[in-house]
């Protein structure tokens, strides 16, 4: 059977990946972490540096069909929102599907996953089949690649297990530092989560924290200048990376109505005294990958 930990750089895989070596013996583990492009370069960083502290085997995939989160928002003229958010599907659950079909073994793969992190996540299970939405007949959703999955489960199982499930993200973190190694540096500066950076999610207290780092601003404020040429194409409708309503809405001038280019929402966020009311409160909202475990 085949060890799969997957490995975003965050602090909930990063203790899966080291339990696993653990459990199962770094030679027999394997850490998959799905590039995005968006990551913050001390990500990239880290991932290296966890994989080669425990002496497992890493493997980095990407979508080969779109350039990344860039590539993807033009492709599509448009960002990920709470109502479409392809960012994850295509740059994320898309390739790992295609790796695990890729085996000719059975499979585990050990997803850092805790009921403490949403409603949602808390009515998952400890185990569970990673195909499982594959086999339910009542389930009549188009799924990628259903009939190459339905062929490739007649021979092979591929089996989740969440060992952390029950867990604090403060056990989660101790159990890292008692393993003698870092938690991802992010963490250090304030981000409350790692991955896309910034994620579509991302609060508000996180783009203060992006806001100080001209990089990584500039680089979203060229992906909406790219994506509204794009878009100008098609009509001449505004071109946003967050949705309406991140900030209030005397902010937004230059779409009004709500809706906030980056550079407002740089502006907003670089505020000494920003209104609490809109300091991004959980909502419940969080990435669809919670079901694959593959941001966190």
């Amino acid at each position: 059977m085949k060890i799969i930990v997957q490995f975003s750089g965050g602090k909930d895989s990063q203790a899966c990946l080291i339990y696993a070596c653990n459990q199962f013996g770094a030679n027999n583990v394997t850490a998959l972490f799905c590039d995005t492009g968006w990551e913050h370069e001390l990500t990239y960083e880290h991932i290296h540096y966890v994989t080669e502290c425990l002496g497992c085997k890493l493997v980095v995939i990407r979508n080969e069909h779109v350039d990344g989160m860039e590539g993807l928002c033009k492709r599509m003229k448009w960002f990920p929102d709470t109502m479409h958010r392809m960012c994850t599907m295509q740059l994320k659950i898309y390739p790992s599907i295609d790796y695990i079909l890729s085996q000719d073994e059975d499979v585990l793969i050990i997803q850092g996953i805790r009921a403490g992190e949403s409603a949602a996540r808390s009515k998952l299970s400890c185990s569970a089949d990673y195909f499982g939405a594959y086999k339910d007949p009542t389930n009549k959703k188009s799924l990628y690649h259903k009939t190459k999955v339905l062929d490739w489960c007649a021979s092979h199982t591929a089996t989740v297990e969440r060992p952390f499930f029950g867990e604090t993200g403060q056990y989660v973190i101790d159990y890292i530092l008692n393993n003698g190694q870092k938690p991802n540096p992010l963490y250090r500066r304030g981000c409350s989560r790692v991955g896309c950076y910034p994620c579509i999610y991302a609060k508000l207290s996180e783009l203060r924290i992006l806001a100080k780092d001209d990089k990584y601003v500039q680089r979203v404020i060229q992906l909406e200048n790219d994506v509204k040429r794009l878009r100008e194409d098609v009509e001449k409708t505004p071109s946003s990376f967050f949705a309406k309503g991140k900030i209030p809405a005397r902010y937004c001038k230059t779409y009004g109505n709500g809706i906030a280019t980056f550079q407002e929402i740089v502006d907003y966020v670089s505020l000494k005294n920003v209104p609490t009311l809109f300091d991004d409160e959980e909502n419940g909202e969080s990435c669809m990958s919670m079901y694959h475990g593959l941001c966190e």
